[in-house]
């Protein structure tokens, strides 16, 4: 028995070995050889794969039917646009019938759950046309796996993100009279999934331009009736492994292709008219699928087409509308088709409506549902209008998910008149889900909504939550609106907690970024959860929950301090202030805050300078013993979701040293009098530096100072107009154009340090690199008045960080010193802690770092290549000890 145990397992690990070996091969462009298939988008970044297409499918022959309710042992690696081989657990999963798929064994779906990436599952096709996969993750987003040359040897990589696409097409949509409304919001909420796994018949049919566009792609034009029908059959298996990949995924839903469904697909004459003239098609889908299925073999109807956009009837499977549904494109294929179209009409006939809130472009004429306009703008989600709704645009096309109100009114539809599909138990336990207390927060602020989720069957949980007021607005969103929606819907991600605005845009001190503005008014706002566990093979489960903010009448609350360029000696005491913009009162009531630190430019926070500290608006707090040049601060309150960041990135254990270098043009000439062309004068600044203050200084002569037009270009920029024909009937100057110098006065001879009468702020030359060509011009542009550039004056003051050195290492060395870029570190280490070692130049930038194991002798030699000539800091650390260490490459 012992045996044949060991040999079950031996089969198993050469399975799976073999499964993630050996059929990819990472290719450039230059390694193909096959023709490339036209594609309608090119996503901007991807990566290109070589595959054994014949060594996948012999693979995918011992994947087990999900209906068999076992665990896979065939584990299969897929890459990502990164690169890498990701591996998942792989299933049949079939979009046909058991009579249909048996008549078409070279047409198959599968599904599978990620191993590496446990929040991924993968939808994909095998067909004649190839492989085609569809990623799910709550870590890298949607990614998508399609044939890249006409061999089908060759394959694309690439994320959703990346696609380029623009939609123009609209849908329509048609209430079904015939039955009753969503149910009242107060008893959708608490709704989720029950654990069961739903199966609804499908009849799709086609109209003969949608079967001539696959029958072409498939070089078919010649092939047998029989043939070019299960061409089209094999595209609509492509479509619909993607489109159930989506409602299994967010309503354990599944649609099969019935068993006669090539009894609809037309190739040499039809009923229908593909352009869906005045909605025609609808009604002809309704009465072709019933003739040639008939009306109780089915559960849904959909017909395809190559007509423009898409119409369905609301909440029509298992009624007497069951196939009014229609989509059509003129290029049927990718994912716009599939998800933005397909996913999108048959989410009418399974009850969902519209959730964009703007009136523009095609988002108007009627196409907006008041009672669902839960997204600003054009919306993301597959029930909006993306990239169909400029100026209100708000992405180019459909994100692949349900937003919370699109689950709410489907799940409702599904499982009450809508619950004709087989319905079975797919041992799947929803999570259970919060979204928090409610709170109150003052106006202007930022906040963080944290969730609270658990899951029985320990999945790897997915978060997304949404903003949930419909109520109509203007859009884009403004921060003094009092109704509707602020904020857009985010891809669900495995945070549970989701920033108000990003981030990213908070750190920019942007509050109010396009689709994501923070009110300056009092109001409220609900928030929706909806928490997916992304189990494959039978369905994931969802939960939602929500909770409200109330915007009270103050604020905002902001850090007052910090907000320049500081530097902070390490372990000295420093003052931090904040704005407390009555939240100590007014309904908000927050007695204490956390101060934080990053020292990561803002991306986490893992320092806590103190906690429960008075919401008073100052306190005094010691520096860590930390390293670092983008240091943010954070304000967060205590029992509450708001918090506030200061503006500006600081420096911990660095002094700034500011060094000042004038260069001069000294030599006089004279210009060209009644030009338009600029006279260019150069100076040559030799060495590197980040700037930190510009000041320019022109002595002329010249009897009427309006003839004349000066302007400098920094180097590797562009030009910047410093006077231009100012002071009429004013002679000469001698001035220093200055940022922080006063209003420009003119005078014969005008003297002193001015900014720019232009409006040119001269701090637009800071942050650059000093080092190149200064470029002056000058031009007198009226004849009769000649005229002398005297002298041009540069000074340029730069700051350089100097690390201060914390905790010395034993008996350390570093030699030679000035070098060429080769030099050796030496020092006793008693921590057994790994070294490492950065080396930074004077603008900051890292160009080097490397860890090195640790023997007790330190020895290493590092060879800087790439280094130019310069002065470098070069900071080794061992545990807690560091030291930094300036050095000369020569």
């Amino acid at each position: 028995m012992k045996k044949l145990q060991l040999l079950i397992l031996t089969i198993l690990a050469l399975t799976t070995a073999s499964a993630q070996n050996g059929i990819w091969n990472k290719i450039g462009p230059e390694q193909l050889t096959s023709q490339k298939l036209s594609r309608d988008s090119q996503p901007t970044a991807y990566m290109l794969y070589a595959l054994d297409f014949d060594a996948l499918k012999q693979l995918l022959q011992t994947a087990p039917n999900r209906t068999v309710r076992s665990t896979s042992n065939l584990i299969i690696a897929f890459p990502n646009p990164e690169g890498q081989l990701q591996n998942f657990r792989i299933y049949e999963a079939s979009v046909m019938h058991p009579d249909l798929a048996a008549r078409h064994p070279e047409i198959k779906s599968y599904v599978g759950q990620g191993i590496d990436d446990k929040s991924a599952m993968i939808r994909f096709s095998v067909t004649l046309f190839g492989l085609h996969t569809m990623t799910f993750s709550g870590t890298q987003g949607t990614t998508y796996i399609d044939p890249y040359t006409t061999d089908l040897h060759n394959y694309i990589v690439y994320n959703k993100s990346e696609l380029t696409t623009n939609r123009t097409h609209a849908c329509g949509v048609v209430d079904n009279n015939n039955l009753p409304e969503d149910l009242p919001e107060d008893l959708l909420l608490n709704r989720s999934n029950n654990s069961l796994f739903k199966t609804y018949r499908l009849a799709m049919a086609c109209t003969i331009e949608y079967a001539a566009f696959h029958i072409n792609a498939a070089g078919l034009g010649s092939g047998t009736l029989a043939q070019k029908k299960a061409a089209v059959l094999a595209a609509m298996n492509v479509t619909m492994t993607r489109v159930n990949g989506v409602y299994e995924k967010d309503l354990a839903l599944t649609m099969i292709l019935v068993p006669n469904n090539e009894d609809i697909i037309f190739v040499t004459s039809d009923n229908f008219d593909n352009a869906n003239t005045a909605n025609i098609l609808l009604d002809q889908s309704q009465t072709e699928i019933d003739a040639a299925i008939g009306f109780d073999n089915y559960d849904i109807g959909h017909t395809v087409s190559t007509g423009g956009g898409g119409v369905a009837t609301l909440q029509s499977p298992c009624s007497g509308a069951k196939a009014r549904g229609i989509t059509g494109l003129p290029s049927p294929v990718g994912d716009a088709y599939d998800i933005d179209f397909v996913a999108h009409e048959m989410g009418h006939q399974f009850g969902g409506n519209h959730t964009f809130n703007s009136d523009q472009g095609n988002c108007g004429g009627g196409n907006r549902t008041t009672s669902s306009a839960y997204e600003p703008g054009s919306g993301t989600t597959i029930m909006a209008y993306s990239g169909i709704c400029a100026p209100d645009n708000v992405q180019n096309n459909s994100d692949d998910y349900f937003h919370a109100r699109s689950l709410l009114q489907m799940a409702t539809f599904i499982n009450g008149s809508g619950n004709c599909g087989v319905v079975v138990p797919n041992g799947n336990t929803p999570p259970i889900v919060s979204a928090g207390a409610n709170y109150t927060i003052p106006f202007g602020t930022a906040f963080v909504l944290k969730a609270i989720a658990t899951d029985v069957d320990n999945d790897a949980l997915t978060y997304c939550w949404e903003q949930y007021n419909f109520q109509i607005s203007n859009q884009p969103p403004e921060a003094l609106s009092i109704v509707g929606p602020n904020f857009r819907s985010l891809n669900p991600s495995i945070s549970p907690d989701r920033y108000f605005p990003k981030l990213l845009n908070v750190l920019a001190n942007n509050l109010t970024p396009t689709w994501e503005v923070i009110p300056s008014v009092a109001r409220a706002m609900v928030f929706s959860l909806v928490v997916r566990d992304n189990q494959a093979p039978n369905g994931g489960q969802t939960q939602r929950s929500t909770m409200t903010l109330t915007f009270a009448n103050t604020g905002p609350f902001k850090v007052t301090s910090q907000n320049a360029t500081v530097a902070w000696p390490q372990g000295s005491s420093q003052n931090i202030t904040w704005d407390v913009a009555g939240t100590d009162a007014n309904g908000i009531n927050t007695a204490l805050v956390n101060i934080k630190l990053s020292t990561d430019g803002g991306l986490t926070f893992p320092i806590t300078l103190i906690s429960d500290t008075p919401n008073d608006g100052n306190e005094t707090i010691t520096v860590p013993n930390v390293l670092s040049q983008t240091c943010r601060l954070m304000v967060e309150a205590v029992g509450n979701v708001f918090y506030a960041v200061n503006t500006t990135p600081f420096y911990i254990g660095y002094q700034i040293v500011t060094t000042c270098n004038t260069y001069t043009f000294n030599t006089p000439f004279a210009l060209n009098d009644g030009s338009s062309n600029y006279t260019v004068k150069t100076i040559n600044v030799p060495a590197a530096g980040v700037i930190s203050d510009v000041n320019i200084n022109i002595n002329a002569t010249h009897p009427n100072l309006q003839n004349l037009v000066m302007a400098v270009i920094r180097p590797g920029g562009t030009l910047s107009t410093l006077f231009n024909q100012q002071c009429l009937d004013n002679a000469d100057m001698n001035v220093t154009f200055d940022a922080q110098g006063s209003a420009f006065n003119c005078a014969s001879p005008t003297q002193g340090v001015y900014a720019p009468p232009t409006g040119f702020n001269m701090n637009a030359l800071n942050s650059f690199n000093q080092q190149g060509n200064w470029q002056f011009g000058f031009k007198d542009v009226v004849a009769g008045n000649a005229g002398t550039i005297n002298s041009i004056t540069l000074e340029i003051c730069t700051q350089t960080l100097l690390a201060d050195t914390d905790f010395e290492l034993e008996n350390f060395a570093l030699y030679p010193n000035p070098n060429n870029g080769s030099f050796t570190v030496r020092f006793d280490s008693k921590s057994g802690n790994k070294i490492n070692i950065s080396v930074y130049d004077l603008t900051g930038r890292k160009i080097y770092d490397k860890r090195y194991p640790n023997n007790g002798l330190f020895f290493q030699m590092l060879q800087l290549d790439s280094a130019q000539s310069g002065v470098y800091l070069v900071v080794i650390s061992d545990g807690n000890k560091k030291t930094v260490k300036r050095i000369v490459i020569q």
